[in-house]
């Protein structure tokens, strides 16, 4: 399948790039935007906006929010009932903004910020409950630190974060992830693949529709874990 650029993702990335900088409320959450920071509220934010929905039981729990941006879902999870959480980012535009927000919401005893490059500045023994991760959405060959919010070439960065996630789960630990169907449904079969292949499987998702496309939030587990469910 050719792969796309859609116009409307190269539009979006120039605002992400200058967008103004506010403070909105984001479902009861307060996130300030920072310029080269994806936004918690926008036409590409959706799933963002709603992936605490499909978090399932947080309530004592450790998560890992890998691509926090401005910091929401770390924070969020934390709303959730969460006993901790970690923010990771590879832009430190990001990780300086998320760190606003985690003060803003008042959350600094439980949320912590890094800039790390997926689990790379982690703990080698650190484990988590629930591992969310807000990864590039499109497989398009633009390379850079605020284009890596959008575009992941060959789906490196996903191969990369499916090959090492399972070292920072605990048995029966979950993964929060979203996905968009620029290049139709084979889009949504070539991501979960890159699950199945890692030996995991879609537990459930949450599918929405909007600017055109479909999104989808996911919620996977080992696969070994759903033949005991069952």
């Amino acid at each position: 399948m050719k792969k796309i650029n859609p116009e409307i993702s190269q539009n979006f990335l120039d605002e992400i790039k200058n967008q103004k900088i506010e403070v909105v409320d984001v479902d009861g959450v307060k996130i300030k935007t920072c310029k080269n920071v994806f936004p918690p509220r926008s036409n590409f934010s959706r799933t963002s906006e709603k992936l605490h929905t499909i978090f399932g039981d947080l309530n004592g729990k450790v998560v890992l929010d890998v691509g926090t941006g401005t910091g929401i879902q770390a924070i969020q999870a934390i709303k959730n009932g969460a006993k901790n959480s970690i923010g990771v980012d590879i832009n430190p535009e990001s990780v300086q903004c998320a760190k606003e927000n985690v003060i803003l919401n008042g959350v600094e005893d439980k949320v912590q910020i890094i800039l790390s490059d997926l689990f790379e500045n982690l703990q080698k023994d650190q484990k988590f409950n629930v591992i969310i991760a807000n990864l590039p959405i499109t497989n398009f060959p633009i390379e850079g630190i605020v284009e890596s919010a959008l575009y992941d070439k060959d789906y490196l960065i996903h191969k990369r974060f499916w090959s090492k996630v399972g070292g920072y789960l605990v048995e029966n630990g979950v993964v929060i992830m979203t996905h968009i169907n620029f290049n139709g449904v084979g889009d949504f079969e070539e991501f979960e693949n890159m699950a199945t292949e890692n030996g995991y499987a879609v537990d459930t998702y949450i599918e929405i529709e909007d600017i055109g496309y479909l999104w989808r939030m996911y919620r996977f587990i080992r696969s070994s874990w759903l033949d005991v469910v069952l």
